[in-house]
């Protein structure tokens, strides 16, 4: 009886736990925006394809571990929406969360620099126990409650967000779990609660001739009751829009230090490490975060006017290849002569 009775404690502090925060806190979130604003999806004129993985708290068992995949792509014919989806899976100790969403953003352009994305997403996520990886007391080996194995829970999401942005400013509002469907166990319950996001940075350019250094300093909130608010100061350095570092500093939590890189235009690797500024740091050696992206450029269609001026050079082009072998036949035929 005692498993029986942890487990079900373990879950009614999860039911509590649902009611503070409940989103992962991922550092590297400033090179993956689509992770808190499905509005971010076509902010990119492409296809874009990021995997990441944080690890928290290295050193304790069973510590957090989440995988996030997440791509969204810009429509052929109208640019300026996109679609997107994410699957994720978070796992700590005996708890184990699977969601999926699908997303849809829509662009509009409010002047020569400024465009407004308004976008929503939509799915579900399950959370399951995993009784048979418990490690029971031996008086409770046959406790008849190990036979269930799986717990399980399923639940409806739904997210939403605002983002504002130009070449050099952005400015991101989205609220996450906006249902607060309930979570339903057989033997307690919890629900999820809204979880406002709002973030803003600015790309200051270091050196005005080559324009190669560019420096953006950015901050995120975040917003759910009951859980007190929480902000991230963000620093980060960028050569040739290549390479980076970055510091991050979140509130009453850690500092983090990032590195990142770009290849071929298509390829990006990026590295967090936090180090926690809580009592933690006594048991834990940091968290690490790591992400994978892939981008593709969607090819620029064409206006009226550049078919006429295409149409006006393939005409050109044709009456020049006339002429020149109209040139070739008459200079072969006076050879003949």
């Amino acid at each position: 009886m005692k498993l029986k009775l942890y487990i079900i404690l373990g879950l009614i502090c999860y039911a509590w736990l649902v009611n503070a925060q409940q989103q992962t806190l991922f550092t590297n979130f400033i090179n993956n925006p689509f992770l808190y604003n499905p509005a971010y999806a076509g902010v990119f004129q492409g296809q874009e394809y990021a995997l990441q993985y944080r690890q928290q708290w290295n050193g304790f068992e069973d510590a957090p571990r989440t995988a996030y995949l997440n791509g969204y792509g810009t429509l052929k014919k109208k640019p300026n929406m996109a679609i997107g989806g994410t699957v994720m899976n978070d796992r700590v100790g005996l708890l184990n969360q699977t969601a999926f969403s699908g997303a849809y953003a829509y662009h509009l352009k409010l002047n020569k620099n400024y465009k407004l994305g308004f976008g929503i997403s939509a799915g579900a996520a399950q959370y399951n126990v995993k009784i048979y990886d418990a490690k029971p007391y031996p008086t409770d080996l046959d406790d008849p409650f190990l036979r269930s194995n799986i717990l399980n829970a399923n639940v409806f999401d739904a997210n939403a967000g605002l983002y504002l942005y130009s070449s050099k400013f952005f400015f991101s509002f989205s609220s996450l779990s906006l249902v607060s469907s309930r979570i339903n166990w057989s033997n307690a319950n919890g629900k999820l609660t809204a979880h406002n996001y709002v973030s803003t940075g600015y790309n200051f350019t270091l050196d005005k001739k080559k324009k190669e250094w560019v420096l953006q300093p950015s901050i995120l909130a975040r917003f759910n009751s009951p859980a007190p608010y929480q902000i991230e100061g963000n620093l980060k350095l960028t050569y040739k829009n290549s390479y980076w570092v970055a510091f991050n500093y979140r509130q009453n939590e850690s500092l983090s230090g990032m590195i990142g890189a770009t290849i071929m235009d298509q390829f990006t690797v990026a590295y967090a490490y936090d180090y926690t500024t809580t009592q933690l740091q006594n048991y834990s050696t940091g968290s690490h975060e790591i992400v994978l992206k892939f981008s593709k450029a969607a090819k620029k269609r064409k206006t009226t006017t550049d078919k006429v001026l295409d149409a006006d050079e393939e005409e050109f082009n044709n009456i020049d290849n006339s002429i020149k072998s109209n040139l070739k036949n008459k200079k072969t035929e006076d050879e003949k002569k």
